[in-house]
């Protein structure tokens, strides 16, 4: 039993506003929620962490740019397109 109640303190209920501040900073740069690994508000800022591994701030109103799909999911779009750092190159 207390296992169970000390489990259930980790989780914190987000409020309406806190989800529509996060919801809100995806939407501005771009993150889909599949994508979103972590989040967290504090004083009316939005920390968001991708899968890609980056680490976004965001506050109602703010202006940001786009982030990179690398960024988003930590798979390189391009990858094919790369040489090899080794042996020769196929055609």
């Amino acid at each position: 039993m207390a296992d169970e109640k000390d489990k259930t303190q980790d989780v914190q209920e987000l409020s309406k506003k806190d989800a529509k501040l996060i919801a809100d900073g995806c939407e501005a740069y771009g993150i889909p929620k599949e994508h979103l690994f972590n989040s967290r508000v504090f004083d009316g800022i939005a920390t968001l962490v991708t899968n890609g591994g980056k680490k976004v701030k965001f506050k109602a109103g703010q202006a940001v740019e786009k982030l990179k799909e690398i960024q988003i999911t930590g798979i390189n779009p391009d990858w094919k397109k790369k040489k090899p750092i080794t042996g020769a190159a196929k055609k």
